[in-house]
Formats: C-alpha cells, sequence, structure tokens
C-alpha cells in the first residue's frame, strides 16, 4: 500500500529547493540527487547530458510502448536583487512552504519522488518521472529528452505535466514561434542624425507595427481557448553603442503564441 505525507513530500522538498538551478547555472547536483534516490529502488534510471545541465529519466519496467510520464523540470527562474532562503520556510497553519521553486516546479518534482517510495509495491505497469533542463528558456531539455526516448522506442501513452495552474486540469497549452529579427543601420555621431540609418527607430517602427495587427479579428469560431486569438509579445530588444552615436544595430526578440491555454468541458 502507497502511503506519502506531506511531510515525506516536504523534507524532499527542502533538499531540492537547497540546489540553486537557476537556468545560468548547472543543474547536475540535483540531478545526481534524483539519480541516487531513484538508484536503490525497481527503476532504471538514465541521464542525457549537455554540458553542464542533464536530463534523467526514470522507468520502471523494461523500455517499450506504454506507461505514463509525470514530467517536470529542474531549473528556476533568475532571483537577482530578490532575498530568497535556500531552504522553504513553513507558513504554518496555511500548511504552504516558501522557498526557491516550491511551485514551479520543485513541489511537483517532491511529490514524485515521496509518491516513488512505494510505487514498487503496486505492481504498476510501467511508470515513468522524467526531469528536464532549461525550461524557463527554450525547452531543451524536452527537446534533448524526445530525441532520447524516440532512439530508445520508449513510446508513453500519456504524460502529466506537474506545471503550477492554480490546481485545474489543463488539456491544452500554447503554441509558440519565437523570432529575432535583426535591424542594420549606418552609424554616425549622434549630432548629424540625418547622416546616419538609426536602426533602433526602424526597429520600434517595426515593433509598433506588430503591435498594431488585429489579430483579434482573426479569432477561432467555437474555440475553448481563453483567447481564441494568436497573440505577440516582444520580450527584449537591445542595440546602439552610445546615446550620442546613431545606433548601427538593433536587434528585438518576440514571439507570437497561437493559443492560450484550455480547460476541459
Amino acid at each position: 500500500m502507497l502511503v506519502t505525507t506531506i511531510e515525506d513530500t516536504k523534507q524532499i522538498l527542502d533538499k531540492l529547493v537547497a540546489f540553486s538551478t537557476i537556468s545560468s547555472d548547472s543543474n547536475l547536483a540535483m540531478v545526481n540527487y534524483l539519480a541516487d534516490f531513484f538508484g536503490p529502488r525497481e527503476f532504471s534510471c538514465s541521464t542525457t547530458k549537455n554540458g553542464r545541465k542533464a536530463n534523467l529519466f526514470v522507468t520502471f519496467g523494461p523500455d517499450g510502448e506504454g506507461g505514463v510520464v509525470l514530467s517536470g523540470h529542474s531549473d528556476v527562474v533568475p532571483v537577482e536583487g530578490q532575498k530568497w532562503s535556500s531552504t522553504i520556510q513553513d507558513a504554518g497553519e496555511r500548511r504552504t512552504a516558501h522557498g526557491r521553486g516550491t511551485c514551479d516546479m520543485k513541489g511537483f518534482v517532491a511529490c514524485c519522488l515521496a509518491t516513488a517510495r512505494g510505487m514498487a509495491e503496486l505492481n504498476l505497469v510501467r511508470p515513468h518521472f522524467a526531469f528536464t533542463y532549461d525550461e524557463k528558456v527554450g525547452c531543451f531539455g524536452a527537446q534533448a529528452l524526445m530525441k532520447e526516448l524516440a532512439r530508445r522506442e520508449i513510446k508513453p501513452s500519456a504524460a502529466l505535466i506537474g506545471e503550477p495552474t492554480m490546481m485545474r486540469v489543463i488539456e491544452g497549452h500554447k503554441g509558440c514561434y519565437e523570432y529575432t529579427t535583426h535591424f542594420v543601420g549606418l552609424e554616425g555621431h549622434g549630432s548629424q542624425p540625418d547622416l546616419g540609418v538609426n536602426a533602433i527607430q526602424h526597429a520600434a517602427r517595426f515593433i509598433t507595427h506588430l503591435m498594431e495587427l488585429r489579430l483579434k479579428d482573426r479569432a477561432m469560431a467555437g474555440s475553448r481557448f481563453d483567447q481564441p486569438w494568436a497573440t505577440i509579445q516582444v520580450g527584449r530588444i537591445f542595440g546602439g553603442a552610445g546615446r550620442n552615436i546613431i545606433a548601427g544595430n538593433c536587434s528585438a526578440e518576440w514571439e507570437m503564441a497561437q493559443f492560450s491555454h484550455r480547460t476541459p468541458p
């Protein structure tokens, strides 16, 4: 019989929060901890490394088709200028815990580990765990994992992603196209702007045009998405050499999301 307590989960979560897995840093220490946790049990663990980053895929039983994947990521967003503890802080009667990544999404990873403690006793058909890197910066770990599973001919029947969604089941999510648009101008002294071509100004015109596109007019009829039209968002713009120099270059990073998430009817 599988019995998991909140205290079991919180003890594991405290250890996971202690690992600094900001996207710019290595996650190998946390992956090694996860591998050691599963190692003594009746699971098969494999890692997919990419320099200082690694995925961990854990399965019970032989490779092949079937089974359900419980999936999460190890990285967290940067927290420069913010005060975060390396251990979780218990909020007492509210039965909540605060710490770096407790919600997104080391809390789910801790639940997976706490559940795995008794999973071997339940005679389940091929459960899997997948913990990936770099979800915050492009889902590069997930892409590497898909290639590895295809190579091993592992074809799970379903996957449950433990992202925080206000404890609601989400059956679909936005598909995203990511772009970087580069602008090249002609540098010169800022006192004579007519003698150069300002790349930042042209980038600004381009961005303004993007924001003026009437995508709401193209909403899908009968869609159950929260926003049934595509959306555009500019995340970063950078360029130029100084305030008194005509900008000879500029780049804008933006994305177009086809849909928002949707909930079952």
